[in-house]
């Protein structure tokens, strides 16, 4: 893990300016020699070698000004870091003063200019405005310019001394908090014409990859982890290949351009209560396979316990672009698992496994813990302390948003009515007028038309009951 000292030293080295030297006042003269990378710079320098970002040339001259050529070679190689390819194919050379590959190839694939017809100006150094330019090209090439922030370069004091081929780079890089000004008494000044070292680059281009590139999942906790941080991971292995491929399938099928987190919420909720069942035999014989506890289970096997619709719930709304977290806790002294998720600034709970009717019900959902309070959960859950904020919202409950609310037992009555009379299998309703558990009275209201045989009736949190009819 990095210092908060290391930190401040990239955004100083960075900053490149008169302020603050390359290596902050004050550092020994063999760091200043470049030989070795400076203090604040190694661990960034270690991981660019492990990522390959790290050209041999570049041993032994850490604190040497970076040329144009040079910096071509770290940029195509930070993109092949963020896509995840091996870029080795012959390219034509369109530069007559350098026959350096990467320029070349720089060059074609859209991130790396010449400086005139014909030119590249291969020993010159990179000014830090082309190198924003560079980066900001391969990260768009490597098509994730989207996750990229964008402020305006007026924040800067020297602004007008930007070029205007570079500024919305700039600001890019700026407000992504990856190139950062020099702070004087009159302002920041980011500097557009100062030259960086060989460490100042490849610790830039490290972030870069750090914060944009290809995560590696090669089990269900990277996997999720990767998801959640907002990548598209290159998973490594098979099962997990196929639990990520089931997930995407899944969000194509179900998620529709337009949609509301809510409906997106809702569309996945149904989608895994209607595509997997409770491994109940496994689970009452105390023999439940490792399948059963994994996403891997719920979306590709079909079946699970409640850990694996927990992680399969996360997996979808992550990758959907929701927050969402997983909440460990027991129900009856059992482990349980479930889903806390944010909609519009305020949380709820969702379990997707108490929703699924055991045992399955082909075509059946219940909705009782859709989007409910900590207090409705307290009823039948437990749980720690979880560090989450408070589900404290009702505004996305599922019985609110469908008007689905009983206030008295009139309404309650009513509704029934209506549902029979309209001849629906299913009724489901919130009465938030008691949370009694009494089945007598719901037999008065559904059997006074004549018209229903029996019926089925589940109990769940907060007042909700949901009826099942079977017509004569």
């Amino acid at each position: 893990m990095r210092t908060t000292t290391m930190l401040v030293g990239l955004l100083l080295a960075i900053a490149g300016g008169a302020a603050f030297g390359p290596w902050g006042a004050g550092q020994p003269q063999a760091a200043a020699a470049g030989r070795e990378p400076s203090q604040w710079a190694a661990d960034d320098i270690r991981e660019a070698s492990a990522y390959n970002l790290m050209p041999s040339w570049a041993s032994g001259r850490y604190g040497s000004t970076i040329t144009r050529e040079q910096f071509a070679e770290l940029a195509v190689l930070l993109f092949e870091a963020l896509t995840d390819q091996h870029l080795d194919d012959p390219v034509a050379n369109p530069f007559q003063d350098t026959r350096n590959f990467y320029a070349a190839l720089g060059y074609k694939l859209g991130f790396v200019n010449g400086a005139s017809s014909g030119r590249f100006d291969p020993k010159s150094p990179v000014t830090r405005e082309q190198m924003a330019l560079m980066l900001y090209n391969a990260i768009g090439k490597a098509g994730i310019r989207d996750q990229m922030k964008v402020e305006p370069v007026e924040t800067f004091a020297d602004a007008d001394r930007i070029a205007g081929w570079s500024k919305k780079a700039v600001g890019a890089m700026a407000a992504s908090g990856l190139m950062q000004g020099s702070i004087r008494s009159n302002g920041v000044y980011f500097m557009p014409k100062g030259e960086a070292t060989v460490e100042q680059a490849a610790v830039l281009v490290n972030r870069i990859r750090e914060q944009y590139g290809a995560i590696r999942a090669s089990s269900e906790e990277e996997l999720l982890e990767a998801v959640r941080r907002g990548y598209a991971p290159v998973v490594t292995d098979e099962r997990m290949a196929e639990t990520y491929r089931a997930a995407q399938s899944a969000l194509r099928h179900i998620v529709e351009p337009g949609m509301s987190d809510y409906e997106k919420e809702l569309a996945i909720h149904d989608y895994l209560v209607l595509h997997t069942a409770y491994d109940e035999a496994n689970y009452r014989q105390g023999t439940v396979p490792d399948d059963s506890y994994s996403a891997y289970g719920a979306l590709v096997k079909g079946i699970a316990v409640c850990q694996g619709y927990a992680n399969a719930a996360n997996l979808l709304l992550n990758m959907a672009g929701l927050e969402a977290h997983i909440v460990t806790g027991t129900v009856g002294g059992e482990p349980h698992a479930w889903n806390k998720i944010r909609l519009e600034g305020d949380y709820y709970n969702v379990d997707v496994t108490w929703d699924d009717p055991v045992p399955d019900k082909q075509g059946r959902v219940y909705y009782g813990y859709f989007n409910v309070t900590d207090e409705e959960l307290r009823q039948d859950h437990e749980w720690l302390d979880t560090g989450l904020p408070a589900a404290m919202g009702t505004l996305y409950n599922y019985y609110r948003v469908n008007q689905l609310l009983a206030a008295d037992p009139l309404q309650f009555e009513a509704k029934v009515e209506e549902a029979i009379a309209n001849r629906e299998p299913m009724l489901t309703m919130k009465r938030i007028y008691t949370s009694a558990k009494d089945i007598e009275p719901l037999k008065a209201a559904v059997f006074r038309t004549g018209a229903v045989h029996s019926f089925e009736c589940a109990f769940g949190s907060g007042g909700v009951v949901t009826l099942t009819f079977r017509y004569l």
